[in-house]
């Protein structure tokens, strides 16, 4: 085949000049060239070659690793390594985005300071052992000396009968409260501190009790609504439920 110049061989690639020129300085690309003109023509395993460098730096390799790359009888096992790499990226990827997702979503399916109703599936709680609690929260320094490492949202059971029990999400198997599936009542509000936390709570029970086709004895379900939350710099939003 004719031999290309280094312009002709940027415009097939759609690449610059620079760029070609920066991989025959750095050694990964090593064309002829006329020693009269100085000008260098690159023949077909040339363009090869570049193919070849434009595929390893579109799936990540340095130049450097490029250059190790050209001791080798062969790359397979260059790109059997960067499958693996790119596989856990996109599952990075994908998780990220189904957490924007949920925040997304929550801040269309809770509205704040209104009452709505959501049809929920069946959930576990287990109540956090009272040696790892400060308050009303988790005391996570006590909780990593017990090997305690469950970072998760709390959840505040709440019944007439006895006062709130923080939990955490669990299985069917390991739960100490189940509840049930069906359709839910709900409101989520702004919170600064604990007292706005109490009222509330007895603002929701006074528009239940108002309500009488509403009114339940079932426990409440309170807790911060995080993919609520994130969407604001400086408010917590939180959410009480409880099943019809």
């Amino acid at each position: 085949m004719k031999e290309l110049t280094s312009g002709e061989l940027a415009k097939l690639f759609n690449i610059s000049k620079s760029k070609i020129r920066h991989y025959i300085d750095k050694g990964i690309l090593t064309p002829k060239r006329n020693q009269e003109n100085k000008y260098y023509f690159f023949n077909e395993s040339d363009i090869y070659r570049l193919y070849q460098i434009q595929a390893l730096r579109k799936i990540g390799f340095s130049i450097k690793e490029i250059q190790d790359s050209l001791l080798l009888d062969n790359t397979e096992s260059l790109f059997t390594d960067a499958e693996i790499k790119i596989k856990i990226e996109i599952d990075k990827l994908l998780a990220t985005q189904k957490m924007v997702s949920k925040i997304v979503d929550s801040q269309k399916k809770y509205k704040l300071n209104e009452i709505i109703f959501l049809e929920r599936r069946e959930r576990y709680y287990k109540k956090v052992k009272k040696e790892l609690l400060e308050g009303n929260s988790i005391d996570y320094s006590k909780a990593i000396k017990e090997d305690f490492l469950q970072i998760d949202e709390n959840y505040f059971i709440l019944s007439e009968k006895q006062s709130a029990i923080i939990c955490l999400k669990s299985t069917k198997e390991d739960c100490d409260y189940i509840l049930p599936a069906g359709k839910y009542i709900c409101k989520s509000f702004v919170i600064r501190n604990e007292l706005d936390i109490k009222n509330e709570v007895e603002n929701f029970l006074n528009y239940l009790k108002n309500e009488k086709k509403y009114y339940s004895i079932n426990p409440l379900l309170l807790y911060e609504n995080i993919y609520c939350s994130l969407a604001y710099n400086d408010k917590m939003v939180y959410t009480i439920e409880v099943k019809l």
